[in-house]
């Protein structure tokens, strides 16, 4: 009987990790722009990054931050992966079951071509990593790798 139940929780732990895992919506970028353009008391931080960019992997953690250090405030982070949507489920969902990451991720869907990324910010040379921070039509960019004391004074200059 007691071996019975070992097996059980273990059944019933593996089918509660199954659930958990992310999902992660495609969304066009102008989807995503109008989404986080709106008028709200919501900060949004964006990060635009790719599972094989090494210094967006190296910037996660610092990402994974916000949450906690602004929990009484509305910031919301936005991981918008630039991966190649075919590659989705054989590059990013493994990546996402060996790396934390506490923000939202969207699977960012690009038109061919450039022009989307001068309406992201028209400062932006396309690479990445690359973020924005937005609230109430109020937006600051970075492109390069951020560290967290950097996030935390564009989020700062927001409120």
């Amino acid at each position: 009987m007691r071996k019975f139940l070992v097996i059980l929780t273990i059944l019933f732990a593996s089918a509660n990790l199954f659930a958990q895992k992310r999902s992660v919506p495609d969304i066009a970028i102008d989807q995503l722009l109008k989404r986080i353009e709106s008028p709200s008391d919501t900060i949004y931080v964006v990060n635009f990054w790719a599972t094989w960019c090494l210094p967006c992997v190296k910037e996660i953690p610092e990402f994974n931050k916000i949450p906690d250090s602004f929990r009484q405030k509305p910031v919301k982070v936005i991981m918008a992966n630039l991966d190649f949507p075919n590659q989705k489920a054989s590059r990013l969902m493994p990546f996402l079951e060996k790396h934390a990451i506490k923000g939202e991720v969207v699977m960012a869907i690009t038109p061919r071509g450039g022009d989307w990324i001068e309406r992201v910010n028209k400062s932006w040379s396309g690479a990445i990593p690359a973020t924005i921070f937005l609230h109430k039509g109020k937006q600051s960019f970075h492109e390069g790798e951020i560290d967290y004391q950097a996030i935390e004074k564009y989020i700062n200059t927001l409120f």
